[in-house]
């Protein structure tokens, strides 16, 4: 049969809130061993002393007493045939044994600030040697900073051995397990700090960090046993210590439960109610007020663990649900143990509550760390496949570009190519088949057509050789062509060319453009200047290449205007490369054409 939720969730209620009580019970000494009744006086062998029942708590007895004295009488019929030892735990604040005028030890310190036992456990050995046959007795001196914290437990008498395993598990829960959550607490809020401190976005780990360093600094002050300061500025400091973990708890149940910033009406409200129940306490346990100011400290945690459990049962989270009912049972038994007439907040009680809120916490902020980190690893896988995918379209879209261009490329080639074979070779051949036809069949016009075709056809050849921007390969080439054709005519050639620089953009299209200039200047030369002697220079100038080609010819008048198309076509061509052309001749002085090509593409 499956137990109801609402039934599991009492149940769990009903085991945390034992748990205090089993722990005393693990450390408590057998009840035979108790001494239930002792004479209470305010000095040693106080005439006025009266019997009371323990554990007691003197406030109601002195409300001004700071010191108190209890003692025992106990008739012994034989000597005990083993050590003997007195256990003394929860008393408040200090305490002394004495046994038959001998003192057997003391907690610490009894000038101000007194020692303060608080959770630790008094173990004082008491020889065999100090025993009587008949009576003995057995005094216990309590000091207390306030008269309300005054409280006498009912101490233990029994032999060593059977008291010392009572002591050091009661040491191992009150102090030893307190420290190293407290040192864990510590670890955890560094290691939020940091995380805060590169994701400061993020505000749950600073709050986590406050949360634990808060408590860890009230627990750590706790448990110490000789207060540095006086009494007054110690208290303060205790009540702040623990005023500050419990808002360090509020918030980080405030932000772990995901609700919305905390409006200051309802903090009003909720220090009013805090306060109201303070007061509320104060008169149903007839307590003083230090003692419910302690008691309210904890409310905070009692606040804090209901706003978990309650996230937890809307978002069906266990592990919420189970952290806000532990600490908001254990926070009530903090809230009310003070108060108590034995007094003492139970064993680890502190220490538990904190220790499951604070790893739920931590465990909680892990998981959603991790969470995200792999969210970030699978987005980034996924971004990697979408970047592979995208970088091989694009490199595929890339190839189709890259295609397309070397198609159009030659495409435009070929154009060009044809459109200067029909304008050079077309054109000569053309001429060649008109004479033919009118029966102009003189061989010296035909063999000056058919080579000015073939002159067109080698410049055309000679601009597709690859030159990689070298002008003088281009010169080179021309002069090869040229030489043994000047040379037949009689025509002598200096060659006046430097090393030049590289020109960008020495293209097949520019090479003819060149080309195709100075095979212009050449043949007005030859042919309407008469030229005997040709000079070709070459240099780097300005920025650029000037190119200077002179004759010695008849010349001309440069600024007439000409019928023929020879130099339109040269300015049209060096108008297309982006270069500059400039043409001087006179009659009688020959002629000089340059032509400068920049240096940038």
């Amino acid at each position: 049969m499956k137990l109801p939720r609402a039934a599991v969730l009492v149940l769990l209620a009903l085991a945390v809130a034992a748990l205090p009580l089993l722990l005393q019970a693990l450390t408590a000494p057998p009840a035979s061993t108790l001494l239930r009744e002792a004479r209470f006086g305010q000095t040693l062998d106080d005439a006025q002393a009266r019997p009371v029942q323990l554990p007691h708590a003197w406030y109601a007895d002195c409300s001004d007493c700071r010191t108190a004295w209890y003692h025992f009488d106990i008739t012994l019929t034989e000597p005990p045939r083993e050590a003997q030892a007195v256990y003394l735990a929860g008393v408040g604040d200090n305490a002394a044994v004495y046994l038959n005028g001998r003192l057997l030890g003391s907690g610490g310190r009894f000038t101000d600030p007194a020692a303060r036992l608080g959770a630790r456990v008094l173990l004082l050995p008491a020889p065999v040697a100090l025993w009587t046959v008949g009576d003995n007795r057995l005094y216990v001196l309590v000091k207390a900073e306030r008269a309300q914290d005054g409280r006498m437990p009912a101490p233990a008498l029994a032999a060593e051995a059977t008291l010392l395993p009572l002591e050091r598990w009661h040491t191992l829960l009150a102090v030893t397990l307190p420290q190293v959550l407290a040192t864990a607490a510590v670890m955890l809020g560094l290691v939020m700090g940091v995380l805060w401190f590169y994701r400061r976005q993020q505000a749950d780990y600073v709050v986590l960090a406050a949360a634990a360093l808060a408590w860890a600094m009230w627990a750590f002050s706790s448990l110490v046993l000789e207060p540095p300061w006086p009494a007054p500025w110690w208290d303060s400091w205790l009540l702040l210590s623990a005023a500050l973990a419990g808002a360090a708890w509020l918030g980080l149940a405030w932000r772990l439960a995901g609700a919305p910033p905390l409006d200051l009406r309802h903090a009003a409200a909720g220090v009013m109610a805090a306060a109201a129940a303070a007061a509320a306490a104060a008169w149903l346990l007839q307590a003083s007020l230090p003692v419910i100011a302690l008691s309210g400290l904890f409310l905070p945690w009692v606040a804090a663990g209901l706003v978990l459990a309650r996230a937890g049962w809307r978002r069906d989270d266990g592990r919420l649900l189970v952290s806000g009912l532990v600490l908001a049972v254990l926070g009530t038994w903090l809230v009310v143990a003070p108060a108590l007439p034995a007094g003492g907040q139970g064993l680890a009680v502190p220490s538990v509550a904190a220790a499951l809120t604070l790893g739920t916490a931590g465990w909680l902020l892990l998981l959603r760390f991790v969470q995200t980190l792999n969210a970030v690893e699978l987005l980034n896988i996924d971004l990697e496949a979408l970047v592979q995918a995208r970088t091989a379209e694009l490199q595929s879209q890339f190839e189709r570009v890259r295609e397309l261009e070397r198609r159009q490329a030659i495409a435009d080639e070929r154009e060009r190519l044809m459109r200067d074979m029909h304008d050079g070779v077309g054109g000569h051949l053309v001429s060649v088949l008109a004479m033919i036809e009118n029966d102009r069949r003189r061989p010296g016009e035909l063999a000056e057509v058919v080579r000015h075709a073939l002159d067109d056809m080698r410049l055309l050849v000679d601009s597709l050789e690859p030159v990689d921007d070298d002008l003088n390969a281009v010169l080179a080439m021309w002069h090869d062509r040229l030489a043994p054709r000047l040379r037949v005519a009689g025509v002598v050639l200096h060659w006046q060319v430097d090393l030049l620089p590289p020109v960008p953009g020495l293209s097949p299209a520019r090479v003819l453009h060149v080309l195709r200039i100075l095979q212009e200047g050449v043949s007005n030369a030859l042919r309407h200047g008469q030229a005997r002697t040709l000079t070709l220079g070459a240099v780097a100038a300005d920025g650029g290449v000037r190119i200077a080609l002179q004759d010695d010819g008849l010349g001309f008048d440069a600024g007439a205007s000409f019928s023929g198309r020879g130099l339109k076509n040269m300015r049209r061509r060096a108008q297309e490369v982006g270069a500059t052309l400039g043409i001087e001749s006179a009659a009688g002085q020959g002629a000089l054409i340059t032509l400068w090509l920049p240096l940038q593409a």
